[in-house]
């Protein structure tokens, strides 16, 4: 298996353990095991798909019948080289049913009073005076954009036909994200927004100009509510896109850094984080990045492609 694959099946390893240690408080823990149990072996059995490095296609064969051939492995590397990134969101679901199971305290409390005692006001409450309609309809694009942030750097590797490095950088999505699942199970926060202190110290809600409300409604929905707050991951991950575009991509680098900046400063601005959880997720982007390339290689990854 690539690096990236044993990261998933690594990640769904632990949440595997975390519903056996937790299982009476869990109706459906048999449920999620087999859930997992798929998952991994989806995962095992791709993995068998992946090319080889050599070209087996038979030198007599016709054009019509080498370029059918040519398709089908196009597709299996397709399939082998993303999976990992569309396994992500639906391992991210499970987060919202399993966290308050096993971890039922939530700790909003905590991180608010942690921002208060360091800077001695509430972070969202203060930055009220730079609020303005235009700019929260703005940031509010921007912080949905990050989403895509890691897909346009991998298509863009890809494209490049820079395989090696689109395999490193898949497995650094694959790391950086189940590292902050880690985060969320650990520290259970649901954000600033919901904190009725501060709820109640804020003087007026957020607005926009035209569609902030049904962006904001929209997010909402799709991510449910799942204590996702601690660390940050929209900080965590767009660090990791900016500094791996800059060092694989650089072109890449400077279309998505204005977005970059635009979604860490969003994700106090617009309510959804405390300044700690931000800080949390800068030090494991860096954390990430000391230990990515180590990693890479004792998972059996290629030594070029982490070597950037």
């Amino acid at each position: 298996m690539r690096p990236a694959a044993k990261i998933v099946v690594i990640y769904l390893l632990l949440i595997t353990l975390l519903v056996l240690i937790f299982s009476s408080r869990i109706q459906y823990w048999w449920a999620l095991l087999i859930g997992h149990a798929c998952l991994a072996a989806f995962v095992i059995l791709t993995s068998k798909l992946a090319p080889t490095g050599t070209n087996n296609t038979d030198k007599t064969a016709t054009p019509a019948i080498a370029s059918s051939s040519n398709a089908i492995d196009s597709l299996r590397d397709l399939i082998t080289g993303w999976y990992p990134v569309v396994l992500i969101p639906i391992t991210y679901k499970e987060l919202s049913y399993l966290i308050p199971l096993v971890h039922p305290r939530d700790y909003d409390d905590v991180l608010a009073a942690i921002d208060y005692r360091f800077l001695g006001v509430y972070p969202t409450v203060w930055i009220e005076r730079f609020t303005w309609p235009p700019l929260t309809e703005v940031l509010q694009f921007t912080y949905s954009t990050y989403y895509f942030l890691p897909i346009v750097l991998g298509v863009a590797l890809w494209r490049s036909g820079r395989f090696e490095d689109f395999h490193f950088w898949v497995f650094i999505v694959a790391l950086g994200f189940y590292v902050s699942y880690i985060g969320y199970i650990a520290v259970p926060a649901i954000g600033p927004r919901f904190l009725p202190a501060i709820v109640q110290a804020q003087t007026f809600p957020l607005t926009g100009v035209w569609l902030f409300g049904s962006v904001r409604e929209l997010l909402d929905r799709a991510e449910g509510v799942t204590r996702d707050c601690f660390p940050s991951g929209h900080t965590e991950l767009t660090l990791l896109v900016l500094i791996y575009a800059r060092a694989l991509h650089r072109r890449v680098f400077w279309c998505l850094l204005p977005l970059g900046v635009g979604i860490i400063l969003s994700t106090v601005y617009l309510r959804y984080h405390y300044v700690i959880d931000v800080v949390a997720g800068v030090l494991i982007a860096i954390i990430v990045t000391m230990i990515a390339k180590p990693l890479y290689s004792a998972l059996g990854g290629s030594s070029h492609a982490s070597s950037h």
